[in-house]
C-alpha cells in the first residue's frame, strides 16, 4: 500500500514536471490524476487547477507568478521525497 502511494507520487511529480516544460496539458494532468486521493498530489492539483492569469489588466505581476511557480516546484519536491 505504502508503495502503491510513492509510486503515484513519483508519477505524479514527473507529470507535474511535464506540466511546467508544457509538454502536457491541464486537461491530460487531471483526466490522469485527477482521481488520486492523497494530499500531496492534492496540493500539487489545486494550485495547477487554480493557476493565476499571468500579466495584463486581470493577471499577476512577474514577482507574483515567479512565486507561485516556486509553490509548484515545491509540491513537486515533496511528491519525490
Amino acid at each position: 500500500m505504502v508503495e502503491d502511494i510513492r509510486l503515484s507520487r513519483q508519477r505524479v511529480a514527473r507529470a507535474g514536471r511535464a506540466y511546467l516544460a508544457k509538454d502536457l496539458s491541464w486537461e491530460k494532468f487531471k483526466e490522469e490524476f485527477g482521481s488520486i486521493e492523497d494530499n500531496l498530489v492534492g496540493a500539487l492539483f489545486d494550485l495547477i487547477e487554480h493557476e493565476p492569469k499571468r500579466g495584463g489588466f486581470w493577471g499577476v505581476n512577474e514577482k507574483e507568478w515567479a512565486r507561485y511557480q516556486a509553490q509548484i516546484v515545491i509540491a513537486i519536491e515533496a511528491l519525490e521525497s
